[in-house]
């Protein structure tokens, strides 16, 4: 259930020495509190613990350093109130990318591209820190770097893990999804040299914040499928995911697509090989028994026939 802003906090922040408290916004993770204008919001969290922020604070303050131009996250506390953690952070200055987008836009945005390959190129300077690699993903308990060596075990044994509980609602729209979980291992193991770096995993309008002119400022939101990892996979998603929904969706997704194969040099097949890791890995992330429209989207992506012809269907 998506949490919404709820007057109790905001009175409880005011009696804590924020008189102007007020309502930001809310997700799938929590909703966002501001407390010092243009200065300190409050994140109300939903689902996470405060040992999983802990890790989330510890991996905010070793990405910090690595964000030049492009602000990160940077969490000052962390509270426990009657059991609900609560994380205090700096306040990122800008507006989402995403309300400068429209669902039924019959092409992509430039400037809206432009913002997202910055954030891209930024992504995949940041080097594979350890504290990058401790971060659970989905809802998981732990890292997929557990026990793994290499980027294609850690994301290979996610994917059998996601499987094992969801595959066979997956098994009922897509027959041949053993040749498809073959192929996706394969392709893999074309990635196992990549030069790695931090993926965010779940780089989207929302999650970008923009000045007047377009030009990307920060992104924040880490850590639904945050870890270390080939680069191709945060400009994989990103370009699928930028409009999902709308009635021109495909012909957005090549057009973004296009657009960062021509800024970064990435090869369109393994930008699209991704398309097929990221759908069995999310297929059932926001709903366990696949009736939502995610899960449709996934399925409708791993039915497209360069997604297939990606990995050697």
């Amino acid at each position: 259930m998506r949490p919404e802003i709820d007057l109790r906090w905001i009175e409880y922040f005011r009696r804590n020495g924020f008189p102007a408290a007020r309502g930001l916004s809310s997700g799938m993770e929590g909703a966002v509190y501001s407390l010092v204008e243009n200065e300190l919001v409050a994140k109300v969290w939903l689902g996470r613990n405060n040992s999983e922020l802990r890790r989330l604070k510890t991996f905010c303050d070793a990405l910090k350093p690595s964000g030049g131009a492009i602000r990160t996250p940077e969490i000052v506390d962390i509270k426990l109130v009657d059991g609900v953690p609560i994380t205090f952070e700096r306040f990122l200055k800008g507006d989402p990318l995403q309300t400068r987008l429209s669902e039924d836009a019959s092409h992509a945005d430039p400037f809206a591209v432009t913002a997202l390959i910055t954030v891209l190129e930024f992504l995949r300077t940041v080097p594979p820190l350890p504290a990058f690699r401790t971060l659970a993903v989905l809802d998981e308990s732990g890292s997929p770097w557990r026990g793994a060596t290499t980027w294609g075990d850690a994301i290979g044994s996610l994917i059998e893990r996601r499987m094992q509980h969801y595959g066979s609602q997956l098994q009922n729209e897509l027959p041949d999804l053993d040749r498809i979980r073959k192929g996706v291992r394969g392709f893999l193991r074309t990635r196992e040299s990549v030069a790695m770096s931090l993926v965010h995993g779940d780089l989207c309008g929302a999650n970008i914040m923009v000045d007047d002119g377009d030009r990307a400022l920060s992104v924040f939101d880490f850590g639904f499928m945050t870890t270390v990892g080939d680069p191709l996979f945060d400009a994989s998603i990103s370009s699928a995911i930028f409009n999902m929904y709308g009635p021109h969706a495909r012909q957005i997704d090549d057009e973004v697509t296009d657009a960062v194969v021509a800024a970064l040099g990435y090869p369109r097949s393994a930008l699209l090989a991704y398309r097929a890791v990221y759908s069995l890995i999310t297929s059932n992330a926001y709903s366990a028994t696949g009736e939502d429209g995610h899960f449709q989207w996934c399925v409708k992506m791993l039915k497209r026939e360069d997604v297939r012809a990606s990995i050697g269907l």
